[in-house]
């Protein structure tokens, strides 16, 4: 089963933003949209959600066409993390997650005792359940990020988007958080598409890329096969490097003057040796 957009344009009062996109991500699948500022990354994320309508071409999740289908179905199987979130009233961490069911509840249900089970075992999941008392607005970065991709796992965790997750986390969290979504890849079959700016993130986390430029794909595919030197200098205009890493994965630099102004597919000695 899949998530899959076939031939997807959109536009924003006629100036194109995406075309001719097409995607697929399987379950358990961890799938970065990889580009620039302004490449169409967060549009297309909220195109895959079915909160923008695409003007050509189609998306379904599971063979279900979300253009025809009830926005509550649709919440029932996506969930997405926007890239920006205002303070709410001061709520425990708690009553955030559990606000992930009721994008399902029938008019006036409130959650029940069975709901706030759920958002603690959600917690206990991303190793979080010490923030559930806590109030949200009095909590780091880091940390209401974490209570925000609980919430949309108790919402729907078949399939998570998520626009710029790592946005404004310190270099430690940036990694804790992206350890915990390939988790839930790994360890529940959840499907998530990210839309990130950093190659060094995608290329240790990711399984498959899609590189957007100007609202169309440059490449896409597993890891190993697109992110070379020479596409992640494509994709960001700036002459790179590939730096191999002693435990297999790689770093991509951008090349300083002196260092030449090709795409090789360079490898440097290992960065763990860097000092």
């Amino acid at each position: 089963m899949s998530l899959v957009c076939r031939n997807l344009h959109f536009a924003y009062n006629g100036t194109p933003i995406l075309s001719a996109v097409d995607l697929e991500i399987r379950e358990g699948e961890f799938r970065v949209l990889l580009g620039r500022n302004g490449s169409g990354k967060t549009t297309l994320i909220y195109c895959l959600a079915g909160l923008l309508r695409p003007q050509q071409g189609t998306v379904t999740i599971d063979g279900l066409d979300l253009a025809a289908t009830p926005r509550a179905d649709i919440a029932q199987r996506v969930s997405l993390v926007p890239q920006e979130h205002a303070d709410i009233f001061p709520f425990r961490v708690l009553d955030v997650v559990v606000m992930g069911r009721t994008a399902t509840f029938r008019f006036a249900q409130r959650p029940g005792p069975e709901d706030y089970l759920a958002a603690h075992q959600v917690l206990a999941e991303l190793e979080a359940e010490a923030l559930a008392e806590r109030n949200f607005n009095r909590i780091s970065g880091g940390e209401r990020r974490i209570a925000l991709l609980a919430r949309a796992i108790l919402q729907a965790q078949n399939t998570l988007l998520l626009d710029e997750p790592t946005n404004h986390l310190d270099f430690n969290n940036q990694y804790r958080l992206l350890e915990k979504i390939k988790r839930l890849c790994q360890e529940k079959g959840t499907r998530v598409v990210a839309s990130m700016h950093d190659p060094n993130l995608t290329a240790r986390f990711a399984d498959t890329v899609t590189m957007l430029s100007q609202g169309r794909v440059l490449a896409g595919g597993p890891i190993n096969t697109v992110m070379t030197a020479q596409m992640v200098g494509r994709l960001y205009q700036t002459p790179t490097r590939r730096v191999a890493m002693e435990d297999g994965t790689a770093l991509f630099v951008p090349c300083t003057p002196g260092q030449g102004s090709d795409h090789r597919e360079a490898d440097a000695p290992p960065a763990a040796r860097w000092t």
